[in-house]
């Protein structure tokens, strides 16, 4: 698998990882009259010409539904970035003509917005002027977006139309705004799903308010025209010109503004490009732009064309997208992919009677085609069974790709056998531009996070203080360091950061790693991530909730320890599907108990706690990862707007542990133990 540099460990350091093809630790030559990702773009638009781009679900106003996809070409895009850098090009002159002393020659331009074809456009065009983006979200709060326009003194905000109420309500929080501009049109002759509640009349009030602040407020077409009135020279970057400011996804409290160049995107990029091979691929994109996973795998299907279809903006109709667009490649977080998993197996192996039969006999039947390295196809079962699962996800997926966090072995089995395709996990980080490893093709064994991308260093660092040596056999284990020309170049105005990130050319990732036999790397714990019971015990959260997760009662789990207490306690939300039949047949007079109230009931989950230790011991977890009390919630984790998850669908645990401080207080002070339940 993965190729070991020959005599490069030293003390405290194990030896280096690199990709089996990649040897000598580069890329090679491919590519390589790609430098910045404004280069990648002109070379989008110079060989793949008049070539679908960026696809957008239609709307009708009149139904309120959304249609079919409309696409905006390669040369369309071209144009509409020229125009519109050069519209910018007067703004900023005109209107925020100031430099950032942290970025010095160059100036941000902010986008605030879903995923949509405007995002890009509006970076790319302040690419072509030597500016760079930074990514803005309310999905962890809106002090968390005005928080990142501080920092970054961003002057001018693209945004959506539904953005800009908030914008305007706050703005005495983000004072250095000057300009926002609007993707939408504000005389509202191009209604879409997010702006249909909208007409002249507010949007004219909008402008009035924007006025009386000293903002200027514009839409993305009036400045379009200004810069096919009066276009302007392009600049283009130079490598090593920052290319975007991305924000940690921030599991724990603090967000870190990560600063990238162009030349760090573009090898990154590169990188997993030599991987996935998709060559004229059509690709959803549904993770946040804002960050940098979606963003790393649309540039890097870009060196051979890529169709790129925006999800809708509203998670409740990615079914439908999925219908529409028919995607070849697919990205979705462990987290998502087993709430489909859920749906999937609990009509086909998970049924009962002669379709639950015929369902898992087929799965065993490709399986062992799929081993025997025979393809992920089969004539009869796919016909039968599979072809129907796979339209859930539009019938033509050739690659399902996920990262962000660990998945089982079993998830992507069986996703790569209902889908008939490649199943490839990765590693990366915010400060590799989400470049690490990746799963090579082919490779039937999974769980494991794969071998390193090309061009990527990896190696392990000794942790004595948790016993996570080099030195442990067979598996050499330790802190996951990273060298890589995808390495950030600093976060912003956050130097001692920077310094503590940093060994020599080496990243600290914070990962515990594992160096497997077989040449692969195995994520398997995290350094901040680490609880210490009261009775000794080094407990790692993590690992016990993807455990307990697996129990077809449970859907969320949050669980948590002390120094000064003896026992586990955990937060949990059952799987109301599965749970809501079971805890009625733990009480009496039960058939008319709403969920909420079964969650609330005493008996219900002490019996819940039950489960969870017998759980807990089947799978060989030691008394000291039982958990011995729990609070139940039935408001899903990810349902609400607490901000409990990252982009990346991990638990913000400050966030969580804060939320739930009395309860968990409440459950410390009352355990002593024994099994003692909360209830809401």
């Amino acid at each position: 698998m993965a190729y070991k540099v020959p005599s490069s460990e030293i003390l405290g350091y194990s030896y280096i990882l690199r990709h089996p093809d990649f040897k000598d630790g580069t890329c090679g030559t491919k590519y390589s009259d790609v430098t910045t990702i404004w280069e990648l773009f002109q070379r989008e638009v110079a060989e793949f010409s008049k070539k679908e781009f960026l696809g957008t679900r239609s709307f009708n106003p009149r139904t309120g539904k959304l249609g079919e996809y409309s696409w905006i070409t390669t040369t369309d895009a071209n144009e509409i970035v020229d125009n519109f850098g050069s519209g910018l090009d007067q703004i900023y002159a005109k209107y925020a003509p100031m430099v950032p002393e942290a970025t010095p020659g160059q100036q941000p331009l902010g986008l605030f917005s879903n995923n949509r074809a405007e995002w890009l456009l509006a970076e790319f065009a302040a690419f072509r002027s030597r500016r760079y983006s930074v990514g803005f979200s309310d999905q962890l709060g809106v002090e968390v977006a005005e928080v990142s326009i501080n920092l970054t003194e961003c002057a001018i905000i693209v945004c959506s139309m539904d953005k800009i109420p908030r914008m305007l309500d706050r703005m005495d929080m983000t004072p250095g705004v000057k300009v926002i501009v609007s993707m939408d049109k504000l005389d509202c002759s191009q209604p879409n799903l997010f702006t249909q509640a909208f007409n002249p009349e507010i949007t004219t009030g909008w402008r009035m308010r924007a006025k009386s602040m000293s903002v200027m407020l514009l839409d993305m077409a009036q400045v379009i025209e200004m810069g096919r009135i009066q276009p302007t020279h392009a600049s283009p970057p130079m490598p090593e010109d920052i290319s975007t400011i991305t924000y940690s996804s921030g599991t724990t409290s603090t967000q870190k503004g990560i600063v990238h160049t162009h030349g760090s995107n573009v090898a990154a990029s590169k990188s997993i490009s030599l991987v996935m091979q998709a060559r004229g691929a059509t690709y959803m994109s549904i993770a946040a732009l804002s960050y940098c996973f979606d963003r790393f795998l649309i540039y890097a299907m870009m060196f051979e064309h890529v169709r790129v279809g925006m999800y809708s903006g509203d998670i409740t109709y990615l079914a439908d997208d999925f219908k529409a667009l028919r995607p070849t490649v697919v990205v979705n977080y462990p987290g998502r992919l087993r709430s489909f998993y859920d749906l999937i197996a609990s009509s086909t192996i998970k049924a009962s009677g002669l379709v639950g039969m015929l369902s898992r006999f087929a799965y065993k039947q490709k399986i062992k085609r799929i081993t025997a390295g025979k393809g992920f196809k089969h004539a009869l079962w796919d016909r039968l069974i599979f072809n129907k699962v796979a339209q859930i996800f539009g019938g033509r997926v050739e690659m399902l790709l996920t990262g962000g966090a660990h998945i089982s072995s079993e998830l992507q089995k069986f996703f790569s056998v209902v889908l008939s395709c490649e199943s490839l996990h990765g590693y990366g980080q915010s400060e590799n531009f989400a470049n690490g490893t990746c799963q090579l093709k082919g490779y039937i064994v999974k769980g494991n996070a794969g071998v390193p991308a090309p061009g990527v260093d990896l190696r392990l660092r000794s942790i004595p203080e948790m016993e996570y040596l080099v030195t442990d056999s067979p598996c050499p284990r330790g802190e996951l360091m990273v060298r890589s020309k995808s390495e950030f170049l600093k976060y912003l105005k956050q130097p001692e950061l920077t310094e503590t990130a940093k060994d020599g050319d080496w990243i600290a990732t914070g990962d515990i790693a594992q160096f497997n036999t077989d040449g692969t790397i195995s994520i398997i714990d995290r350094i901040n991530h680490i609880l210490k019971t009261g009775i000794g015990f080094m407990v790692a959260p993590e690992s016990l909730e993807a455990c307990y997760s697996k129990h077809e009662l449970v859907k969320e789990i949050f669980i948590n320890g002390s120094i000064k207490e003896r026992d586990l306690v955990a937060i949990v939300v059952p799987n109301e599907e599965k749970f809501v039949p079971w805890a009625r047949g733990i009480v009496d007079n039960a058939d008319n108990m709403s969920y909420e109230y079964l969650c609330a009931n005493k008996d219900i989950t002490q019996a819940l706690v039950k489960e969870l230790k017998l759980h807990a011991s089947l799978n060989n977890l030691t008394f000291q990862g039982h958990v011995c009390a729990i609070h139940c919630d039935p408001m899903p984790f990810e349902k609400n707007s607490r901000g409990f998850y990252t982009s990346t669908f991990k638990l913000r645990r400050t966030i969580v542990l804060n939320h739930y401080r009395n309860q968990l207080a409440k459950l410390f002070a009352e355990t002593n133990g024994n099994v003692i339940v909360t209830v809401s």
